[in-house]
């Protein structure tokens, strides 16, 4: 503190100086973030059984410029599951074989690999309602403009991710899963 006291005069005058308003705050050229860079996204996991407890976990992702390569990068870190110690939202081994983004339609197509349903059938009823309602939430709260999700397994239209919920039509993303 004793440091700082000679420069309080010097910092009062400077800041009694007029400041000249034809100059630009922002220079000629400035970098702008527009698809490089970073991101802070929300993921969701969850506690407990039938009526789960949602835990809200911060990751900051490296993006592209790409919108299905942003939601690719954020549905791999769900995928990989909490890094603290939280329940999961899949089991692990779940992955992701291809996105497809309808950007004008706000449909996202996930094509999930053969195994995740396997490991879902195993996993049971509660853990596929987990999955589908992390997917809806991560979506919502980091992608807004999708408004639905489609789920293929293997490329191919199924009627049901783990065997218990009905998948056959896109999800819309403004509710809970049935």
């Amino acid at each position: 503190m004793k440091r700082l006291l000679p420069l309080l005069p010097l910092l009062l005058l400077l800041s009694c100086l007029p400041v000249d308003e034809t100059e630009s705050p922002v220079p000629a050229e400035t970098d702008t973030w527009e698809g490089y860079g970073s991101q802070t996204v929300v993921l969701f996991f969850a506690e407990g059984g039938l009526e789960p407890t949602w835990q809200e976990e911060l990751r900051v992702i490296e993006l592209q410029e790409d919108p299905a390569d942003r939601i690719a990068r954020v549905l791999e870190e769900l995928l990989h599951g909490p890094e603290r110690g939280l329940g999961r939202a899949f089991p692990p081994g779940a992955s992701l074989e291809h996105i497809f983004l309808e950007e004008r339609s706000g449909v996202l197509t996930l094509d999930f690999n053969p195994v995740t349903v396997q490991l879902l059938i195993r996993a049971g009823s509660v853990e596929e309602r987990i999955a589908l309602e992390a997917l809806k939430r991560v979506l919502r709260v980091n992608f807004p403009a999708v408004r639905h999700l489609r789920i293929l397994v293997g490329g191919a239209a199924t009627e049901t991710l783990g065997g218990h919920l009905n998948i056959a039509r896109a999800l819309p993303l403004g509710g809970d899963t049935e």
